[in-house]
This record gives structure tokens, sequence and C-alpha cells, in this order.
């Protein structure tokens, strides 16, 4: 039986339960407007939950690292003596400069250290961002060196993720999520460890990025060459619309997809003789787009995946407003993404694939096998974005049509028109 037939469940429409949505065309300019995006910057991002990190890049007291965080600055996260974890604005109280970093100012870093040292005149920080100690400090005049320090901003953990806030009032990081994320966060994040990272600075603004993943309408056309590079073939080898599975809830997101059973065990000589061939590549080494064949054993898992109960569920992909996904795959790995606008026209587009650690070397080629295959989507998504800025750059056209399983798209843009909105009015009382 076909995959079309195999998998359709014969329900309607999901845009339609969501009538806040509406169904009419789409007004585009919030990813070409430099207005909007200055607008976007001071509403959105800096009084939002912003996923920085995971704690076991902070393995024991001291363990830090930087991000350079285009429009927001550079902040240091820090392990404290108690287990809790710090973020602090990476600059000096003396005379404004950068605190932490390597051989170059603007390049991420990280280690371990007792205290931060300001490369500058010396002055010394705790991993708190107390002042501790001034360099000549009787040379200077009534120094309340106690008031002194490395500004701090909030900075929360769910799951394992490292949260930051540059709002001074910002709401509890977990009031934020939400409690559709309580269950989730008892998945063994913890036991995959093994990273494979990517980044990429693309041409185009970050919600088209987004709007890439948001949907599974494109993959028969810009990843036909790995599908089927005969278009028609390739269209039936995509789950049907009414069997991936949508969750709306507050500012966040969710979607469920469908995705190919595991290959059974390979038995002596079933290969066959090698070919230049992407599906016996796939067949040699046990895995591709949806993972590995031979799948870890996590122990038990929680009962909050797969809530839509989809036959031969694929993954659950988590939306975090406004830029941070997490893609929990059936095959017991995980992918993060996240992307960080620097301009209207350009943002730093991070992806993140974590497994447990391999046990031989076939585990670690399948590993390989499944990063590889995910960023070279990744780059073929990517690849779509920078096309399609450019065009909507044009304004020839500035209305778009979204179609039912497009629904994440038109309700991604709503929220972010509606943040920059409402906190507009605030700023007009």
């Amino acid at each position: 039986m076909a995959i079309q037939e195999k998998l359709a469940t014969g329900r309607g429409k999901f845009t339609t339960e969501y009538p806040q949505l509406g169904t009419g065309p789409v007004d585009y300019d919030d990813a070409v407007s430099e207005e909007f995006f200055l607008a976007e910057r001071e509403a959105v991002f800096k009084r939002s939950w912003l996923k920085v990190g995971r704690m076991e890049q902070l393995p024991r007291t001291g363990s830090y690292f930087t991000r350079e965080l285009s429009g927001l600055g550079s902040i240091v996260i820090v392990r404290q003596a108690d287990g809790t974890v710090k973020a602090l604005h990476n600059v000096c109280a003396h005379r404004g400069n950068k605190v932490v970093w390597q051989e170059h100012p603007a390049e991420e870093s990280a280690g371990s250290c007792r205290v931060f040292t300001c490369k500058y005149h010396g002055w010394r920080y705790g991993l708190d961002g107390k002042v501790a100690h001034v360099t000549n400090e009787d040379q200077f005049f009534d120094l309340d060196k106690g008031a002194l320090g490395m500004p701090a901003l909030h900075c929360d953990t769910w799951a394992g993720f490292i949260f930051v806030n540059f709002d001074p009032h910002a709401q509890p990081l977990r009031t934020f999520l939400g409690e559709k994320f309580v269950g989730v966060e008892s998945y063994p994040f913890e036991q995959m460890t093994e990273r494979y990272a990517y980044k990429t600075r693309v041409k185009g603004n970050w919600k088209l990025s987004i709007d890439t993943i948001l949907e599974w309408y494109h993959p028969p056309y810009v990843h036909g060459r790995f599908i089927n590079p005969d278009v028609s073939k390739a269209e039936k080898l995509v789950p049907p619309p009414d069997s991936y599975y949508y969750d709306l809830f507050t500012s966040h997101m969710l979607n469920s997809v469908p995705g190919p059973p595991p290959l059974p065990p390979r038995g002596a000589g079933e290969l066959g003789p090698a070919k230049r061939d992407q599906r016996w590549i796939y067949k040699l080494l046990r895995a591709g787009l949806f993972g590995p064949d031979d799948i870890p054993d996590l122990g038990a898992l929680p009962d909050v995946l797969n809530p839509g109960r989809i036959k031969s569920w694929g993954n659950d992909a988590y939306w975090l407003f406004p830029n941070f996904s997490v893609q929990i795959w059936a095959r017991n790995y995980y992918i993060t993404y996240q992307y960080w606008p620097e301009a209207v026209d350009s943002h730093s587009y991070e992806l993140d694939i974590f497994f447990v650690p391999p046990r031989n070397a076939a585990e670690r080629l399948a590993q390989e096998m499944t990063a590889q295959t995910t960023i070279e989507f990744a780059m073929q998504d990517s690849n779509t974005v920078e096309a399609t800025h450019s065009a909507l750059a044009t304004r020839a056209n500035r209305q778009f049509h979204l179609s039912d399983q497009e629904l994440m798209i038109r309700n991604f843009h709503k929220v972010i028109r509606d943040t920059v909105a409402a906190h507009q009015a605030l700023g007009k009382k």
C-alpha cells in the first residue's frame, strides 16, 4: 500500500480549529521591513526567554561559556559553586571593556576559572559577577566596590537547556513555557551527549528560515533529489497532509510528523554489490534522515511523546517562541534549531544534533550519516530562504496564500506581529 493511502486519516482541515488565525492571505512585510525589524528586536528578543546553551557545557564549578548575541550584547554563562547557573553581561564595571574573551573579542569562548579578569586593567570578578579585586584601589575616589560588578540578567533552566531573559521584569521561565512543557522535561536529554553542531549565516530574514521547517509541503521539490528525482514519484513518498498533528498553545507550537519504520536487521550478503546510490549507502550504514535504524535503549520515555498517536511516528517538534525548536525523534535522538537575527536580511542559523555516545564504529557511522543528511537538508532549506528574501525585498508581491498544512507559519507570524503591536501600544500609554 502506498504511503499516501497507508497514513491517511480522513480528518478535516486543521486551520479552522484556530479561528483567530483566519484563512486569508498573509502580509509578509514583517520579513523585509527595517522598521519592523527594529521594533521586533525591542518587543520580542529583549523581552523573551532565549535558549543559550546546555548544562553539559558547564560540567563543574567555574565552567563558563560566552554568547555573542547580535543586537543584544555579549553575555557570560557560568556555573556557581551550588550548582546553579548565572548569566552576566560581559562588561567591566571600570571602563566598559569586554571581560571574557580569548584571541578575538568578537568570538565566543569557553573554559573554566575561579575568577574573571579584565584584560584591560586587571579588575577581577567572582563567579557571581561581583568585583573581587580593583587594581590600585587606593588611587580611586570614594569607590563603592561592593556595589560594582558584571551586571546579571535573568537565567534559568528547563530540561537541561539554559535560558536567559534581558527584560528586568521578565516573568518566570516556567510561566513563559506553560504546562505543556512539564511532561517533556522528563525526556532523557541528558543521556544524549554526543553532539554534532552546524552553524552558518543565512542572507535572509530569520522568520523565513523558520518558515521552511514549519511545514512539510516543500520536500518533494526542495529535497526532490534525495527523495526521488522524479517529482511525480517524490510527491507520492511524502505523507498526506491529514497524517500530521498540530497543537498551537500560547506563543508556542507542537508539530508531530510520520516517519518510516527502521530497517530490519540485515543478513549476510543481503546488501548486494556496492552501488553509487544514496539508498544503498543508507542501507549500508543503516541510517538516514529519520535517524539510525538500530535504536538505542533510553529506558522508559514520557508518555507525552507522539500526542496525536500518529501511525509510524517520526518526531515531535516543539517550537518555543521566538526562535528555538526541540525536535524529539522516534529513533531516540534529538535536534535543536535556533535562529538569531543580525539584520532584517541576515541571521545566524544553529543546528545541533544529539545522540547517546556510540558504542562501536557502526553506531558512530550511523550517527555521522544521520548528521550529514540532516545538515544537507538544512542547507537546501537555507538556499531557498535566500531566494525567497531576495524576491520579497522587491515588494512586488506582499501577500501570500497559505494552505492548511502551513498553519504554523500563519500562527508564527501572527504571534510576532501581535507581540510587537502590544509592546508598541504600551509605549504609547
